[in-house]
């Protein structure tokens, strides 16, 4: 039985490092191809935010909004729920 219909998950990074270190990052949880990361459970695109501002950031509330990048992160076909939310576990662990 799936408890979520929707199981696609959004992560900012609030980092000064750059993309190749944020990669460098996560390579040791998954496997990175280009700017998209791969793991058994689900599929994560590394992305620079839009609305970065270093000001925002530290200023607000929400200023975890204005991060440097984002993960847009998608579960893998037929992966056990239980095992995606793990998965996003470790990885916010590590991060």
């Amino acid at each position: 039985m799936n408890i979520y219909d929707n199981l696609y998950c959004k992560i900012f990074i609030d980092t000064n490092e750059d993309m190749e270190g944020v990669l460098s990052s996560i390579s040791d949880i998954v496997s990175v191809y280009r700017w998209t990361i791969i793991s058994d459970s689900m599929e994560i695109d590394l992305r620079k935010n839009e609305d970065f501002s270093k000001k925002e950031r530290v200023v607000k509330e929400d200023g975890f909004l204005y991060s440097r990048y984002y993960l847009d992160i998608e579960s893998k076909e037929n992966v056990k729920q239980e095992q995606y939310i793990l998965s996003i576990a470790t990885l916010l662990e590590n991060l």
